[in-house]
């Protein structure tokens, strides 16, 4: 199982380039975001700044795909794998003239077969659907999986899942077979630590293949 980590939306003590390193030498991590959610530019730049040059040498290393979230104006200030856009931004084409057709661009869809349909038919490289759970961070009616599911499978696109995912529930999620699973809270916002949330996720997986 691969996971899509996505940075906490402001300034968090249990995230930092030091933590970021031993997560994902804990956990399969093939995607991080980062998802500054301060309302204006310049905070949004401080925080991505204050991060990018160990995290970006961490991804590379790791060969971790690095994205920004539905921020053209910081994807154009660094250097990202890609970037993913929700259904208020800019849509997926405008992405790929901008920043080139092998620039990684995924699209936020909830479980809307037209929504699909659209991304499918703009090159998007992949798709988020959820919150498959309850979460804190989206205010949104959890989807129904088994349908949504239906409908990805049919049109064959990657999917990520999103939204109130975490040591509890993660595991029910595997039959659907997601390119990755996405974490925000379980991960930096856990008690006992990112680190030790990673050694929980580990330690359910490796019980899971015995």
């Amino acid at each position: 199982m691969k996971f899509y980590l996505i940075s906490p939306p402001k300034i968090n003590k249990n995230f930092n380039h030091e933590i970021f390193d031993k997560v994902t030498d804990i956990i399969s991590v093939n995607f991080f975001q980062f998802r500054p959610k301060y309302k204006s530019l310049s905070e949004r730049l401080n925080f991505v700044s204050h991060h990018y040059e160990e995290i970006s040498k961490i991804c590379k290393k790791k060969k971790i795909k690095m994205i920004i979230n539905n921020d053209f104006e910081i994807a154009e200030k660094f250097i990202f794998d890609g970037i993913h856009l929700g259904q208020k931004d800019k849509k997926c084409k405008e992405a790929k003239v901008n920043f080139g057709s092998e620039f990684i661009v995924g699209v936020s869809c909830s479980n809307s077969y037209s929504l699909y349909i659209e991304a499918k038919n703009q090159k998007a490289d992949y798709v988020a659907f959820g919150p498959v759970f309850k979460t804190l961070s989206k205010k949104k009616k959890k989807i129904n999986l088994d349908k949504a599911v239906f409908v990805l499978r049919k049109l064959r696109l990657p999917f990520t899942l999103i939204g109130g995912i975490n040591h509890t529930n993660f595991m029910e999620l595997v039959k659907y077979k997601p390119m990755n699973l996405a974490m925000i809270n379980s991960i930096w916002d856990y008690k006992r630590g990112a680190v030790k949330s990673a050694l929980v996720f580990k330690k359910i997986l490796n019980e899971k293949a015995k």
